[in-house]
């Protein structure tokens, strides 16, 4: 085992200590010599003849050591890299200590054999496309605002989620959560255009090329990384992932990365933002592979129906069929409003006053109110609404007869305050409503979440009845 000292001579970085004796009375910390620092590089040719398994251990207590090992950075205390392929690889070492920060001359360690073990692994052949190929990612947004696979270029995780396929729905800590927003309704979190390209290479090494076209403060580069496929972490060195310029100054390390899903044709990577830009959360931006984006055809899909319990019925015999032949629904006191996906799964939990956040402002004080808001449905096609402070509307409605759940009234536009919220109910520009989900009490559907198209996102916002008779 080889002992490595080294003695340097370098700036300072001052730093004013306060004297308890008198508050005019400054010092300095001592200038730390590399002769001060002491720690180790070994090759374990016990473990590859070719020396590819190298540990780095930091000796001095005190002092940080950051390793550039040229496939990746790191300041654990104790690191253990494995290189794949042969050749020199040059370690660069820096000591943050009291005194300042210290370069320490690098050190070069020579591999002497591949070992392809080390990248033999299903995940690095996702990213490259394996052994002596290639493989080229986009941002999944282009110059026409088009997302060809996710419904945008960047979903927001919380701070400890990570790989999506493990622990508990990718949650590994206290702060788990997630917001996919699709970038037709969100065009703020980045700006369309043409990103470039990036392309992890095992051609000869784990080489990373990136062609930053809507960042011209990072060009091309060219460099290496290294994916830890049992951390599903990726670390890069000398290159950058692409990502947004409206993102740019809030990460601060950029070439260390959570891997949060990757499969032949799509790549999920997170950053940590720091937590003065809106609290800290895992930036995820999400990328298309190139053969994927030239062979993408756009499709015209109509919307999903969802699955909705109908109680063997119609729509109709849900909305009014009684012995009295009129139905009357109450808004929800307890959970008036939220949003779905077009397959009707809810995007927020909110299932009592309490689950709502300050910002949906709707609250315990308005649940007296918000009941008093009803809707009747007659068998005779008309309909008639009760508002809380007592107005009644009439019109008619019908419904649609090709599965597709739709209602549309005519001589009334059905609207309803919810409370003091902003929120409040109302229908879409074609006066319609589409029933995307109901829940039944025993043998009766006692539940209707009637959903309002949104025009430009693919999403509904729901609205809560409750049989009321």
């Amino acid at each position: 085992m080889k002992n490595i000292k080294i003695v340097i001579t370098t700036f300072l970085t001052l730093v004013l200590l306060m004297s308890s004796c008198s508050p005019d009375t400054y010092s300095l910390d001592a200038v730390t010599d590399k002769s001060d620092i002491d720690y180790e590089i070994t090759q374990d040719f016990a473990v590859d003849p070719g020396g590819n398994t190298v540990k780095l251990t930091n000796k001095t207590p005190g002092v940080v050591l950051t390793w550039d090992y040229v496939t990746g950075k790191s300041n654990k205390a104790t690191e253990t890299v494995k290189y794949a392929f042969k050749g020199n690889y040059t370690i660069k070492i820096r000591a943050v200590t009291g005194g300042g920060i210290v370069e320490l001359d690098p050190y070069t360690v020579t591999v002497t054999q591949d070992n392809l073990n080390y990248v033999n692994d299903p995940l690095w052949n996702l990213l490259t496309g394996g052994v002596g190929k290639s493989k080229t990612w986009l941002l999944d947004l282009n110059a026409d605002g088009v997302s060809k696979y996710f419904i945008g270029p960047m979903y927001f995780y919380g701070a400890d989620n990570g790989w999506l396929e493990g622990g508990d729905n990718g949650c590994y800590g206290a702060s788990c959560w997630n917001w996919l927003p699709e970038w037709k309704g969100n065009t703020w979190i980045a700006a369309k255009g043409d990103y470039g390209s990036m392309t992890f290479s095992l051609e000869g090494g784990p080489f990373l090329k990136t062609d930053h076209k809507m960042m011209a403060s990072y060009g091309q580069e060219s460099g290496t990384f290294f994916l830890d496929a049992d951390a599903k972490t990726l670390t890069t060195s000398n290159a950058t992932i692409l990502h947004t310029n409206e993102n740019e100054n809030c990460v601060d390390n950029w070439h260390s990365m959570k891997i949060m899903s990757l499969t032949e044709n799509t790549l999920q990577v997170g950053v940590l933002r720091k937590g003065s830009c809106d609290g800290a959360a895992t930036l995820v931006f999400n990328f298309i592979s190139k053969d994927y984006s030239d062979n993408w055809v756009p499709k015209d899909v109509p919307d999903p129906n969802p699955a909705i319990d109908l109680n063997g019925g119609s729509v109709d015999d849900l909305l009014s069929t009684t012995t009295t032949t009129t139905k009357t629904w109450a808004l929800s006191k307890d959970s008036p409003f939220n949003w779905t996906d077009l397959t009707g799964a809810f995007l927020n939990p909110w299932n009592t006053v309490a689950d709502y956040p300050d910002w949906a402002a709707f609250t315990a004080a308005d649940q007296a109110t918000v009941v008093k808001n009803k809707i009747s449905f007659s068998d005779d096609g008309t309909v008639k609404t009760v508002k809380s402070d007592g107005t009644t509307t009439s019109g008619t409605y019908t419904t649609s007869t090709d599965g597709t759940n739709i209602i549309t009234f005519g001589g009334i536009n059905p609207s309803f305050a919810i409370g003091n919220s902003w929120a409040s109910v109302s229908t879409t520009t074609k006066n319609q409503w589409k029933i995307v989900k109901t829940a039944k009490t025993g043998n009766v559907v006692t539940d209707i979440w009637f959903g309002k198209r949104d025009e430009v996102k693919s999403e509904y916002m729901v609205f809560h009845f409750v049989l009321s008779n």
